[in-house]
């Protein structure tokens, strides 16, 4: 089924061409947080994941997290990413509520939009039933 094909996949957040999504009229990224940015329930994420969500940002997109982890509290990787990037956790992907808060919060319409995520029926699916370009990452 065509909902739950990704339109890229990819084996790390580091291997997207960001700069062709920008040119292709996408202006704001919507990152999912285990398996993603950084290993399932992970409490440290990587300085460089840090440094590429910089490097977005500075390439003028729009960057938030959309995560189904339940727990964020005592974490400081997930603390630090929520004060510079709208996060949204307890999403209940793929319902879309999550997504269409966090696209509010993005200033961003579904067509305007990527969602970078590991799982076909959360991120992939949530994403494309929305019109979200979906990227998956798939380390395997």
């Amino acid at each position: 089924m065509k909902i739950l094909r990704p339109h890229e996949v990819v084996s790390s957040i580091f291997q997207i061409d960001y700069e062709r999504l920008l040119c292709s009229g996408k202006r704001a990224i919507i990152f999912d947080l285990d398996n993603t940015l950084g290993p399932r329930k992970s409490t440290q994420l990587e300085a460089q994941v840090f440094t590429l969500l910089g490097s977005l940002k500075g390439m003028g997109f729009h960057v938030g997290i959309l995560t189904n982890r339940r727990n964020i509290t005592n974490n400081l990787s997930i603390n630090r990413l929520a004060e510079d990037y709208p996060l949204v956790h307890r999403a209940s992907k793929p319902a879309r509520g999550g997504f269409l808060f966090l696209l509010d919060k993005l200033d961003a319409l579904p067509k305007e939009a990527v969602m970078v995520g590991d799982r076909i029926f959360t991120d992939i699916f949530g994403a494309n039933r929305l019109g979200i370009y979906s990227i998956r990452i798939c380390s395997t």
